[in-house]
C-alpha cells in the first residue's frame, strides 16, 4: 500500500530532479561560476539584493522608488537569503535551487490535482507533459518568475475546487490569490476574474461577497503605488514592451497585431515541427478532446466555474500577453511558460480512461507505451534546451557579469548607464540608469522612440546626471557621439548551440564623453537682429511634450524597429552639428509656441540630412509645407529632398499673423519630410 500511494510522487519528482541537475550539469560543464541565462534574472537579483537592505523596491542605494520588478513578490522570496549571507553568486544558486523546488512542486501540483478530478492515469500523464516540455523546464530555471507564478496558479485552483459554493473564500485561498495576482500581471487577470464572478454569484450576500473582493487589495495597491511614484499603473516592462506605449501605435495596428500574432502562436504551439510541444499536432487534438471531457465533468459535478477556468486559463494567460506586447515567443516562451502546466492538466483529462469498463491493465498499458515513445521524442529539444540554457549562463558570465565585476572592482564611483540592467547592476553595485527603460522610471517612452530621442535626452542631461560611463552593445545606442575610450571588450565564447541570447559579440564598457553636447541647438543662417524666443527639439521627448508637438509619423507594423521613428543627423561643413530627428511620413506637424503676437515673427525649420537614413524611407521629390493656424495658411515653403546637409526655410510672419502669446500652428505638406527644430525668432 506503501508503495502504490508514493510510487507516482517519487516517480514525478525523481524525473523532475533529473531534469534540474542536467541543466545545472550543462552549464557547469562549459562556465563557472553556475550563471543564469537570462540578465533579467539579475534584475530581480538586484531587487532582492536591495530589499534584503531593508531599501525595497529600490535598485540602487538611494535610488528611491523603481517600478521595474515585474513580479512584486518574487525578489522578496530571495531577499532573506541575501540578509543572512548568500551574497555575490551564491544567491545566484538559491535562486536555482528555488526555482528548482517550485518546478517540481508544479509536476506534483499538476499531477495531484488532475488526479483527483480524472484519476491516477490521467493525473501521470498531466505531469508527464509538465515535465515533457522543454521551454517549460528553461523557464522555469532560469531565475525568472515562471514556476512560482504557475504553482500559484495551481494552487488557486486546487483550493477553488474544494471551496464552498457558499459563503467567503477560506484564508488559504485568499492569500494565494492575492500572492498569484502579484506573481505575474497576466495571473493577476485571472485572478480579477475569478473574485468578480465568486463577488457576483454571492451578491444577495454582501459580507460574504466583499470577502471575495479582499484579495483585489493588494495588487490595487502595488497599481496604484505605481502609478504615483512611477508614472503608469503596470510596471516599467508594460510600458517598454507594451503595444499602447509604442510610437505609431493606433488600434487598426492593435487589432491586425493581435489577430496575426494569435494566428501564428497557435501555428507555432500546435502544427509547427518546432512547437515547444512534444508532438504538437496529437498534444492540440488532446487538448480540446481534455477541453470537452472538463466540461462535461464540470456540469456533472456542478463546478462550472472550474470548468471554465482549466478551459479558458491557459489560452487568457497567453492571449493577455499578446494583447498587451505580442512577445509570446521571447526568450523560449517565458511570457505564455506559466500557462503550459495548464495545457497539460487537459491532455491528463483527455487521456483519463473512459466510463466503460476495460480490462483493469488495458488503457494504462497502453498509454504507458506511448507515453515511453512520448518521452523519448521530449529527450532531443530537452536537450537542445539545456544547451541553449547553458550557452546563455556562459554568455552572461563572459559579458554582464564580468562588466559587472570590473565596475565594482575598478570603477566603485562611477554612474553608469546601461541597456542590460540585470547583473551589471548586481555585480557593479553602485548608481545606474537603465537606457531601455526597465527599471528607470520613465525612461522607456524616450528609448522606444529611437536614437534621435535617445541622443536628444542624453544631450539635455544637467552635467550632474550625465553619466561617466556607458555599458553598451555600442551599435544598439543608434550613435556614438557620447562615447570615449573603450576601458574593457567582452567578446564571446565560441558557441555550444544554434541560438543565443546575447545581443552582440563585445558588449564594452566606455568612458562617458560630453564635447558633442548641444551642437545644433540654434539656428544655422544668420538672423542678426533676431532674438530666439522658443524653439520645438524634434525628437526631444521633453520638447515635444513642453510643446503639445504631435507629428503624422506613419502606421506602426509588428517589431517595427526603434529606429524608424527617429534617427541622428550629423553635418561637419561649418563645424560639427548634431540633431536628431523624424520624418514626417504623414506630411502634418502640429505644436504650440510661444511669442509675443504684437511683434514680427520668424519661423525656421530645419530639414535635410543624408538622403538614407537608417530605416527612414529615401524622399526623392520636393515636398510643399504649409504652415498654419487654424485654417489660416501663414505662409508655404517647397523643401527640397534631403542631399546631405542640414537646411533651414524661413516663415515670415506679420505682427498680429498670431494672435495670442501660446499659439498652435500645424503644418500641411505635400508629401512626407524631414524636421529637426523648430525656431521661433522675433525682433531684439
Amino acid at each position: 500500500m506503501a508503495l502504490k500511494k508514493y510510487a507516482a510522487p517519487a516517480a514525478i519528482v525523481l524525473v523532475a530532479l533529473f531534469i534540474v541537475w542536467a541543466f545545472a550539469a550543462t552549464v557547469l560543464a562549459v562556465t563557472h561560476p553556475m550563471g543564469l541565462p537570462l540578465d533579467d534574472s539579475y534584475i530581480y537579483l538586484t531587487y532582492a539584493k536591495q530589499f534584503g537592505r531593508a531599501q525595497p523596491f529600490t535598485y540602487f542605494p538611494g535610488g528611491g522608488y523603481s517600478a521595474g520588478s515585474t513580479s512584486v513578490l518574487w525578489p522578496m522570496l530571495l531577499a532573506p537569503f541575501w540578509t543572512l549571507g548568500a551574497r555575490g553568486h551564491a544567491l545566484v544558486w538559491v535562486s536555482y535551487l528555488m526555482c528548482s523546488g517550485l518546478y517540481v512542486a508544479v509536476a506534483l501540483g499538476v499531477w495531484r490535482f488532475t488526479r483527483a478530478l480524472a484519476g491516477e492515469v490521467a493525473g501521470l500523464a498531466a505531469a508527464g507533459v509538465t515535465l515533457a516540455i522543454a521551454p517549460f523546464a528553461w523557464c522555469a530555471l532560469s531565475g525568472m518568475e515562471v514556476a512560482f507564478a504557475a504553482a500559484l496558479l495551481l494552487a488557486m485552483l486546487m483550493l477553488l475546487a474544494g471551496s464552498s459554493k457558499e459563503g467567503p473564500p477560506s484564508r488559504r485561498l485568499g492569500v494565494v490569490m492575492a500572492a498569484a495576482s502579484l506573481a505575474r500581471p497576466e495571473a493577476m487577470l485571472v485572478v480579477f476574474a475569478v473574485c468578480g464572478v465568486c463577488a457576483w454569484q454571492r451578491r444577495r450576500t454582501l459580507r460574504a461577497a466583499a470577502w471575495w473582493l479582499v484579495p483585489l487589495v493588494p495588487p490595487v495597491v502595488w497599481l496604484v503605488t505605481n502609478k504615483l511614484l512611477a508614472g503608469n499603473f503596470m510596471p516599467n516592462t508594460g510600458v517598454a514592451k507594451s503595444h499602447f506605449y509604442l510610437p505609431g501605435f493606433d488600434w487598426t495596428y492593435w487589432r491586425e497585431a493581435v489577430t496575426q500574432q494569435t494566428g501564428r502562436m497557435l501555428r507555432a504551439l500546435f502544427w509547427d515541427r518546432k512547437s515547444p510541444l512534444v508532438w504538437p499536432k496529437l498534444v492540440a487534438l488532446l487538448v480540446v478532446v481534455g477541453a470537452v471531457r472538463a466540461w462535461l465533468w464540470a456540469r456533472r459535478e456542478d463546478r462550472r466555474l472550474i470548468g471554465a477556468l482549466l478551459i479558458g486559463m491557459p489560452f487568457a494567460m497567453m492571449l493577455a500577453v499578446i494583447a498587451s506586447s505580442g512577445q509570446w515567443d521571447f526568450q523560449r516562451y517565458r511570457y505564455i511558460a506559466p500557462a503550459f502546466p495548464l495545457l497539460a492538466i487537459l491532455v491528463g483529462f483527455a487521456v483519463a480512461p473512459p466510463r466503460r469498463h476495460l480490462p483493469p491493465i488495458v488503457w494504462p498499458a497502453g498509454l504507458a507505451l506511448v507515453f515511453g515513445f512520448f518521452g523519448y521524442s521530449a529527450w532531443r529539444p530537452m536537450r537542445a534546451d539545456m544547451l541553449v540554457f547553458a550557452q546563455g549562463a556562459m554568455d552572461s558570465n563572459a559579458q554582464v557579469v564580468h562588466i559587472g565585476q570590473y565596475i565594482h572592482e575598478r570603477l566603485p564611483n562611477a554612474r553608469v548607464m546601461f541597456h542590460d540592467a540585470g547583473a551589471i547592476s548586481y555585480y557593479g553595485d553602485g548608481e545606474v540608469y537603465d537606457m531601455l527603460g526597465l527599471v528607470t522610471n520613465h525612461q522607456a517612452d524616450v528609448a522606444n522612440n529611437g536614437p534621435g530621442s535617445r541622443f536628444e535626452f542624453l544631450e539635455s542631461l544637467p552635467p550632474e546626471r550625465r553619466p561617466t560611463h556607458f555599458a553598451y552593445y555600442p551599435s544598439w545606442m543608434g550613435q556614438n557621439d557620447f562615447f570615449g575610450e573603450v576601458l574593457l571588450h567582452t567578446f564571446l565564447h565560441p558557441g555550444i548551440a544554434p541560438d543565443r541570447l546575447a545581443g552582440g559579440d563585445d558588449m564594452q564598457v566606455l568612458a562617458a564623453t560630453w564635447d558633442h553636447a548641444h551642437t545644433a541647438e540654434r539656428p544655422l543662417n544668420d538672423h542678426t537682429g533676431w532674438t530666439l524666443v522658443d524653439r520645438v527639439d524634434v525628437a526631444d521627448i521633453a520638447s515635444e511634450r513642453a510643446h503639445d508637438w504631435h507629428g503624422e509619423l506613419g502606421r506602426r507594423h509588428f517589431r517595427d524597429p526603434t529606429a524608424r521613428w527617429s534617427f541622428v543627423e550629423r553635418e561637419t561643413t561649418a563645424g560639427l552639428l548634431i540633431d536628431g530627428g523624424r520624418t514626417i511620413r504623414g506630411g502634418s506637424e502640429r505644436f504650440t509656441i510661444h511669442l509675443d503676437p504684437k511683434k514680427p515673427t520668424r519661423i525656421a525649420i530645419r530639414t535635410g540630412g543624408a538622403p538614407n537614413a537608417p530605416y527612414q524611407e529615401p524622399i526623392t521629390k520636393p515636398t510643399t509645407i504649409k504652415l498654419m493656424s487654424g485654417t489660416k495658411v501663414l505662409g508655404t515653403l517647397t523643401v527640397s529632398p534631403p542631399a546631405g546637409m542640414f537646411s533651414e526655410l524661413t516663415y515670415n510672419l506679420q505682427p498680429y499673423a498670431l494672435r495670442t502669446t501660446e499659439a498652435e500652428i500645424h503644418t500641411e505638406a505635400s508629401g512626407p519630410y524631414r524636421v529637426f527644430h523648430w525656431f521661433v525668432m522675433q525682433p531684439d
